[in-house]
C-alpha cells in the first residue's frame, strides 16, 4: 500500500513503498494550475529582462532616447533659476540688483549671465526636439536598430519630458494648474495601464507555462510593442508646442500672443482626453512578434 502522506516537491509526488521511493507526477487540478499560472508572472522584473533591457538600451536610438531624458530635469532647473532670478530682481529693484545677480549665478554654478538663461533653455529644448526625430528616423532607416523596448522608452521619455517642463511652467505660472494637472494624470494612468495590460497579454501568452522565467518587463519575451495612435502623436506635437511657446515667452526678445497660448491650452486639454482612450483601451498595442 502507499504511504497516505505526499510532499508536493517541484510538482511532483513522492510515495514511498516498504524500502522502495518512487516519484510520480503530482496531478493539479484545474484550480491550482490557475494559481500557479497566477504566480508565473508575480515579478516585473528579473534578472533576465535585467539583462535584455541593458542589451537593447545600448541601440544608437535608445541612447538618444536616454540623452532626453537626462537632460529634462537639467531644462526644468533651467526655467526655474530663471524664474527666481526675475522674482529676485522684481524685489530689489531700485535697491541693490547686483545682489540678485550674484545669487543667480551661484546658484546656476556656472558663469552664465542670468539674462541668457531662457536663450540657453530654449536652444537645449530644440536640441532635445531634434534627438526626438532622430531616433525615430534612425530606428525607421536602419531596422536593425529598432528594438521592442525603443517602442515603449521613446513615449516613456515624451511622457517625463512633458510631465516634468509642464510642471516646471506651472511654478513659473506659464501654464494653468488645470492643464498641467490633466497632463500629469493622463501620462500616470497611461504608465499604469501599459503595464496592466502587458501583464495581461504576457499570463495569456505562457498559457500552462509555469516555470516562473518571466517578468512583465522582459523586452525580449512581451507579447506587446506601443504604437501611438494619430491622434496620440497630434497631441504630443500640441503639448511639445505650447511648452515650447512657454520657454520662447521667457526670451526678451520674443513676444507669445497670450490669445494664442489660451487657444491652444483648450485645445490640447481636448486631444488629451480624446487620446487617453487609445491607451486604455489596448488599441495603442501591436504584436511584438517576440516567440
Amino acid at each position: 500500500m502507499f504511504s497516505n502522506s505526499c510532499m508536493l516537491l517541484d510538482s511532483r509526488c513522492t510515495r514511498k513503498d516498504g524500502n522502495d521511493t518512487k516519484d510520480t507526477e503530482n496531478h493539479v487540478g484545474p484550480k491550482q494550475m490557475n494559481d500557479e499560472n497566477k504566480n508565473t508572472t508575480t515579478s516585473a522584473l528579473n534578472q533576465r529582462a535585467a539583462g535584455a533591457i541593458l542589451t537593447q538600451l545600448t541601440s544608437i536610438p535608445n541612447i538618444l532616447t536616454l540623452s532626453r531624458i537626462a537632460a529634462t530635469p537639467y531644462l526644468s532647473y533651467l526655467l526655474i533659476t530663471h524664474h527666481h532670478t526675475k522674482h529676485s530682481n522684481d524685489v530689489v529693484a531700485g535697491i541693490d540688483t547686483s545682489s540678485a545677480t550674484t545669487t543667480a549665478s551661484e546658484t546656476i554654478a556656472t558663469h552664465m549671465d542670468p539674462s541668457t538663461i531662457p536663450l540657453y533653455a530654449l536652444s537645449l529644448f530644440l536640441v532635445m526636439g531634434f534627438t526626438d526625430f532622430l531616433d525615430g528616423f534612425i530606428a525607421r532607416k536602419f531596422p536593425s536598430t529598432s528594438t521592442v523596448l525603443g517602442t515603449y522608452l521613446d513615449p516613456f521619455a515624451d511622457k517625463v519630458f512633458i510631465s516634468a517642463l509642464s510642471l516646471t511652467l506651472w511654478y513659473t505660472e506659464t501654464l494653468p494648474g488645470a492643464l498641467v494637472g490633466l497632463w500629469v494624470a493622463r501620462d500616470v494612468g497611461i504608465v499604469f495601464s501599459v503595464y496592466y495590460l502587458v501583464k495581461e497579454e504576457t499570463m495569456k501568452k505562457l498559457g500552462n507555462d509555469n516555470t516562473n522565467n518571466y517578468a512583465v518587463m522582459d523586452p525580449q519575451n512581451t507579447p506587446l510593442k506601443v504604437e501611438a495612435s494619430l491622434l496620440s502623436k497630434i497631441n504630443t506635437s500640441l503639448q511639445i508646442g505650447l511648452i515650447a511657446l512657454g520657454i520662447a515667452g521667457e526670451v526678451p526678445s520674443i513676444e507669445i500672443n497670450a490669445d494664442l497660448m489660451t487657444s491652444l491650452c483648450w485645445v490640447t486639454a481636448g486631444t488629451t482626453v480624446s487620446s487617453t482612450i487609445g491607451y486604455f483601451g489596448g488599441s495603442a498595442f501591436r504584436k511584438s512578434g517576440n516567440k
